[in-house]
């Protein structure tokens, strides 16, 4: 065959990106599925180094009092690891959603989750910054502390149920997404403290709160890891919501 009437050649199309969407999706699982793990264990660590220092400044985990707890332990010796925990948890809840949002079937729904999943995260990095005890004047710290608070609070309340709204229709998540309704849970024990003594109520609230993000995020890994058929990168666009940037 001459060189003139060469046939060309015909390059394959890459088959990474799918590859790259089931990295992603797994990645974003065990990223929440660490989150709870990960923090609630991080937490207790600094609260065992710091105990004498909590008891000292007027707090215990039976009793009614105004140190606000786990916050306080920012303001100990080991406080640093626990504004790095706080910072490091707020990164795995952003990877997080990254994955999950793409599991989203409702534009307005899955929308709304995800820019609350955006303040969830940014309220928890925000919260690395020591906050103030009773009795001293309020600094800018605390009250960057306070707000990041806030945004924890306001963000997990409308992320979960607009998660399990935003699920309706895939059929990988069917069950899981009736865990939407997880803030009525918090909310009764926000009222009711589970009446128990100080804040052991506030401490399973907590729990909860990660719990949450640790239960999706290892079903998402599970999907991952079973989904052997990669989604229609066509219809994609459509059915996800908005990245957090």
């Amino acid at each position: 065959m001459s060189a003139g009437s060469r046939e060309p050649t015909v390059v394959a199309p890459c088959s990474k990106e799918p590859a790259m969407s089931h990295l992603s999706r797994r990645t974003a699982g065990l990223a929440g599925l660490v989150t709870a793990p990960l923090w609630i264990g991080v937490t207790a660590l600094v609260s065992s180094l710091e105990w004498d220092f909590l008891h000292s400044i007027g707090w215990s985990a039976t009793s009614s009092n105004e140190v606000p707890y786990p916050s306080a332990t920012l303001r100990g010796d080991v406080g640093l690891l626990q504004s790095l925990n706080f910072v490091v948890t707020g990164v795995l809840v952003a990877v997080f959603a990254l994955g999950f949002r793409r599991e989203f079937r409702h534009r307005v729904s899955g929308w709304v989750a995800t820019v609350a999943f955006a303040l969830f995260s940014v309220g928890v990095v925000m919260n690395a910054s020591p906050t103030d005890l009773p009795g001293e004047p309020t600094t800018w710290p605390g009250h960057v502390h306070d707000f990041g608070f806030l945004g924890v609070l306001l963000g997990v309340l409308v992320a979960y149920p607009a998660s399990g709204l935003a699920l309706r229709n895939n059929d990988s998540w069917r069950g899981w997404r009736l865990l939407g309704w997880w803030p009525a849970l918090l909310v009764a024990i926000a009222f009711t403290n589970l009446g128990l003594p100080g804040d052991l109520g506030f401490m399973v609230f907590v729990g909860l709160v990660w719990a949450w993000v640790s239960l999706m995020g290892g079903h998402l890994a599970s999907v991952a890891r079973t989904d052997g058929a990669p989604r229609s990168t066509t219809t994609l666009p459509d059915a996800a919501a908005p990245g957090l940037l």
